[in-house]
């Protein structure tokens, strides 16, 4: 089952959903995501988006567009 993270970051008022990774890139599963996703939202800290904030996280069952993308 293929299976998405997506977080939902924002800057002030802004907010925006990524996809963090899936299980075509990573090989995560449902319960892994769920169990260690903020390890893999770690990248936050150090990537583009360090002036915005983590507001919460998902598990997606699924191929998953963010709401922002679509």
């Amino acid at each position: 089952m293929l299976v998405t993270l997506v977080a939902l970051l924002c800057n002030g008022q802004v907010c925006m959903e990524k996809v963090v990774t899936n299980s075509e890139m990573s090989g995560i599963t449902m319960t892994s995501c769920a169990v260690n996703a903020q390890i893999g939202i770690d990248w936050l800290s150090k990537g583009p988006y360090q002036a915005w904030h983590l507001q919460s996280y998902k598990c997606i069952a699924g191929k998953y567009t963010p709401k922002s993308s679509a």
